[in-house]
């Protein structure tokens, strides 16, 4: 099955449909891979996108070597779906890959090391290790602050979700110290856990692939619709007002000629 759809993505990726040698290159193949495994996760295909991404990440590592940024980028597509799933710690480990690596091609302070930070936070905080998910989230939280500002959406999204690791950390930590003091009926609070919809897990991957939708109302619409008649109107009547001063110098021309 996924070779069947591999073929369909390739007829419809490479002009003509036809199987070149170019079309079955590793680099090519590897971004026909990693797009289409977007298509089947979005399509709610999470077996088959992990499978897709698998064989991306395999040929990226065959062409490229383990050190690549493309292989950054793959690693962060697989930890995301990993984490839809429930498989937290796996996800993890691949995070952690394409954290290292992002460091360094883009180096710490940038954008996609902020994203990869507060993916690694968002996964240690759902296996409940509230401590280390602040500590990566604080790191995102810095990097945005610094290069988009305290009033950016992005901020204030870093900054609500230190506010929630900061609240279990803080109540994780109580009920430990009194299970330590030997308090009669103390217990480990249940971890309170989001698990990621596959909506939001979807727009994640849009991000880190940097796949953007523009969002156009229906007011935008019919605006731009009555701006088009607009402008139709206006040439159509400057096209009217230009044919009366046309014939009048076509009867000065022919008076002229006689």
């Amino acid at each position: 099955m996924v070779h069947y759809v591999f073929a369909i993505s390739f007829k419809t990726t490479v002009p003509g449909g036809k199987f070149t040698s170019f079309a079955l290159k590793p680099p090519i193949s590897t971004l026909l891979l990693a797009h289409l495994a977007l298509y089947c996760f979005a399509n709610s295909q999470v077996s088959t996108a992990l499978k897709l991404l698998y064989r991306a990440r395999y040929l990226a590592v065959l062409v490229c070597g383990e050190n690549h940024p493309e292989v950054a980028l793959l690693d962060s597509n697989i930890s995301l779906i990993l984490h839809a799933v429930g498989e937290y710690e796996l996800s993890l480990r691949f995070l952690e890959k394409a954290l290292a690596l992002n460091i360094k091609y883009y180096g710490a302070k940038s954008l996609k090391v902020a994203v990869t930070y507060h993916l690694v936070a968002r996964t240690q905080s759902c296996m409940g290790n509230f401590r280390s998910a602040l500590t990566n989230e604080k790191e995102a939280y810095a990097i945005y602050k610094q290069q988009l500002g305290e009033n950016h959406e992005k901020t204030k999204e870093s900054s609500e979700c230190l506010k929630h690791l900061t609240q279990q950390a803080v109540v994780l930590q109580k009920k430990m110290n009194e299970i330590y003091t030997g308090k009669n009926g103390a217990s480990l609070p249940p971890i309170q856990i989001q698990p990621p919809s596959m909506g939001s897990v979807l727009d994640m991957l849009n991000v880190i692939n940097g796949i953007l939708f523009v969002q156009i109302s229906q007011e935008d619409i019919e605006n731009f619709k009555a701006e088009i008649e607009k402008r139709q109107l206006t040439e159509e009547n400057e096209v009217e007002e230009e044919k009366p001063e046309e014939k009048t110098k076509e009867i000065k021309a022919e008076a002229a000629e006689k």
